[in-house]
């Protein structure tokens, strides 16, 4: 059964292992010896703390983050897509 068959799977292969490779790389931050290696190169976003409504408030974040674990986990995904 061959992996990443289609265009589509390829790109979804792709985008699923930068996003584990950036998780993988936030995880590794937290660590004294891989924090410096693996510190955000970028961090990009908008946070919204408070929006009020009238039944209640909301709030919420999005931030894009690299970090060295976004560049191994697309070349892993380029790896397997290959």
């Amino acid at each position: 059964m061959a992996v990443g068959k289609g265009a589509g799977s390829k790109w979804s292969i792709l985008i699923l292992a930068i996003a584990l490779g950036t998780m993988l790389g936030a995880y590794l931050q937290g660590f004294e010896a891989t924090g410096a290696i693996f510190r955000d190169v970028t961090r990009a976003g908008f946070d919204i703390r408070e929006i009020d409504l009238i039944f209640g408030t909301i709030g919420f974040k999005f931030f894009f983050r690299l970090n060295l674990g976004s560049l191994l986990g697309g070349l892993f995904g380029l790896w397997i897509i290959r």
